[in-house]
């Protein structure tokens, strides 16, 4: 699904969402020797960055080889890929992102968060736009 937000509104969005998954868990894109979280940029020539949160630099997101200066891995890398996704096009990021996920894949915990705080993340995001969690199913 597609949202009709202008850019700088999916931008405050999934900045707000960054914020929210810091607060959470191992706080992913949260840096606490400086007090910095990670957060999307559009530079006046229009490019989207991310500033990162331990090194403080800006992360050309639209780039599909190596990205230098990036402090996280691979699962938080996609997450940002599809959030840079979600700002240039309004395509919501899959909620799967967030699990939960199956005892075979990590034991459940594939963030390393632990079930209790993934799922206090999970709600605290819930309201957030740039996030397409599947419609619930009504009981007959």
């Amino acid at each position: 699904m597609i949202s009709i937000k202008t850019r700088s509104e999916r931008l405050a969005d999934a900045n707000h969402l960054i914020g929210q998954i810091s607060e959470f868990g191992r706080r992913f894109f949260y840096n606490s020797q400086r007090d910095r979280v990670a957060r999307f940029e559009i530079t006046l020539d229009g490019k989207l960055w991310l500033r990162d949160d331990w090194t403080g630099r800006r992360i050309y997101v639209a780039y599909r080889g190596h990205w230098r200066n990036f402090s996280h891995g691979g699962t938080l890398r996609r997450l940002v890929e599809d959030l840079s996704g979600y700002i240039r096009t309004g395509k919501r990021i899959p909620a799967g992102h967030f699990g939960p996920w199956p005892e075979w894949l990590c034991s459940g915990d594939l963030w390393g968060y632990g079930k209790e705080p993934m799922a206090a993340l999970r709600d605290a995001i819930r309201p957030c736009d740039c996030v397409a969690w599947p419609a619930r199913e009504v009981p007959e």
